[in-house]
């Protein structure tokens, strides 16, 4: 298991946040333990900044990394179902001047489980932050999960491998109105759809994403053969 954070200035207040010459992200050094305990932390500055307001790094990490059990939980109680879960998510998130959450979702995800994904998301709707200041402030932050050593990772395969299913992506896309979408799904063999997540382009797109994936789901595949695949793929 692994965890960290990422900070970065959302697309449409780059002027507020320094200046479109500074760069959205870096990669920090990692630290890693052992066992369960195992992490991976990233950030890219010493603050976070959002559209009103700003809230200090060590604020967002105070209240989230107590939370990383219960983060974590919400994959190990999907192992029964989908014993090779694993991947990272990334959450964008909004904070009240109060330090409650406005709003918070899935902005990139490899996890594949919208199950897993929605208890993540409970978790961190249920977290409170220290004040931002000068008004609401926005940032993302993110962490990944492993599955178990002894667990066979599935096949990984590229987007073209859906062959003709490809075709039926611009279909959910009208029928869901959506546009701006990441699905990963889990294939068993025999082409069934094991499980499926995957990320939205704001706070208020979850209900097309659900209906993304509840068409996903429906889908029979390829055949990946003896052992499942893991694919992702857009839905523009």
């Amino acid at each position: 298991m692994r965890h960290g954070w990422v900070a970065a200035c959302a697309a449409l207040v780059m002027a507020a946040c320094g200046g479109a010459g500074e760069p959205a992200e870096q990669t920090a050094s990692r630290d890693r333990t052992s066992g369960s305990e195992e992490r991976r932390e990233r950030d890219d500055g010493a603050q976070i900044t959002g559209l009103m307001g700003t809230i200090p790094r060590e604020a967002v990490e105070d209240a989230l990394n107590p939370r990383m059990p219960r983060f974590m939980r919400c994959f190990e109680q999907r192992l029964g179902d989908v014993e090779f879960l694993a991947g990272d998510i990334r959450l964008a998130f909004r904070i009240h001047t109060d330090g409650t959450v406005a709003w918070v979702y899935p902005v990139e995800t490899s996890v594949g489980d919208r199950q897993a994904e929605r208890c993540v998301l409970d978790v961190a709707r249920g977290t409170r932050f220290r004040r931002p200041s000068g008004g609401e402030a926005e940032f993302t932050w993110g962490f990944g999960f492993d599955a178990p050593d002894d667990v066979r990772p599935p096949l990984n395969w590229a987007a073209d491998a859906l062959g003709d299913r490809l075709r039926d992506v611009a279909e959910v896309a009208r029928a869901c109105s959506a546009s701006g979408y990441s699905v990963t799904a889990y294939i068993e063999p025999g082409g069934r759809v094991l499980a499926a997540g995957g990320s939205a382009p704001s706070a208020d797109a979850e209900p097309a994403l659900d209906c993304i994936l509840e068409r996903v789901r429906a889908w029979s595949m390829p055949d990946p053969g003896s052992y499942a695949a893991k694919v992702t793929f857009p839905v523009q």
